[in-house]
């Protein structure tokens, strides 16, 4: 589609600057280069985000506190020894030790999946502003910023909770229990804020269902996120409408778009 209106807008509007021939054909219905990248990247974080929950456990060893379910979001929430250890166990128990190798594992690799979402997300931005990419380009950079301000604080947190896992007093515990809140409170909001401003492109200039849905999706979870800030599991109850966001996204841009592309050369 770019490649044919980059050639007739040339002729119609000689005066008017227009998309070159090898970006259009690029971006256009030629190349279905993009969307299976997406298709590809999509299926690979799902799997890399099914076996993190499966090495994730399931329930507390005693308890959770702010009304999570979510053992791993109750971690990083956490703000004193006794939520860490109602959530993992007693020093030298032997709950503590199976708990805390299962966390352990889980954080390890998460650092590899810190890269993984944001390859998949700047993808995802990056994708949804080809239809007004002289707006867009001028606002992705600092979208990119939000991204990398996420990673870091992702890369933090494990680190963290990696030295909450080992600590075996509530004095070694309290210097990263200190600032963990805070920098899951900051990687979640940039996450958030992140697919808020995609959601809004989505809104505005797709016409797709799916996409549309999508953004509905995303200001949910975001709204939802922003809130959490004065009621903790609000974040667990907004992380659905992120997973379902980014699923819906990697449905439309990666398999249906994918797969049309393919047809259409054939």
């Amino acid at each position: 589609m770019y490649g044919h209106w980059g050639q007739w807008n040339f002729f119609l509007e000689p005066n008017k600057p227009y998309i070159s021939m090898e970006f259009a054909g690029f971006m256009g219905e030629k190349s279905n280069f993009p969307e299976v990248w997406g298709l590809v990247l999509g299926l690979f974080l799902a799997i890399y985000a099914g076996f993190l929950n499966s090495v994730t456990p399931v329930e507390p060893v005693l308890d959770s506190h702010s009304g999570f379910d979510s053992p791993r979001l109750a971690l990083e929430m956490a703000e004193t020894p006794k939520q860490v250890w109602d959530l993992i166990g007693l020093p030298d128990s032997l709950e503590f030790f199976h708990t805390t190798g299962e966390f352990r594992t889980l954080h390890y690799f998460d650092f590899g999946f810190i890269f993984c979402y944001l390859a998949f997300l700047t993808y995802t931005g990056h994708y949804a502003g080809r239809k007004v990419r002289p707006i867009f380009l001028k606002i992705f950079m600092g979208m990119v910023c939000l991204l990398g301000v996420a990673g870091f604080a992702d890369l933090i947190e494990n680190v963290l909770i990696l030295n909450i896992l080992d600590a075996k007093t509530a004095e070694e515990m309290t210097p990263s229990l200190e600032y963990l809140k805070p920098t899951s409170q900051l990687k979640w909001f940039c996450l958030f804020g992140y697919v808020g401003i995609v959601a809004i492109y989505f809104w505005l200039y797709e016409k797709s269902w799916i996409l549309r849905s999508a953004a509905i999706v995303f200001f949910t979870g975001f709204f939802l996120e922003l809130f959490s800030i004065f009621k903790s599991n609000l974040l667990e109850m907004s992380f659905p409408f992120f997973a379902l966001g980014l699923t819906l996204t990697w449905f439309h841009y990666g398999f249906s778009l994918a797969f049309s592309s393919l047809s259409k050369k054939t």
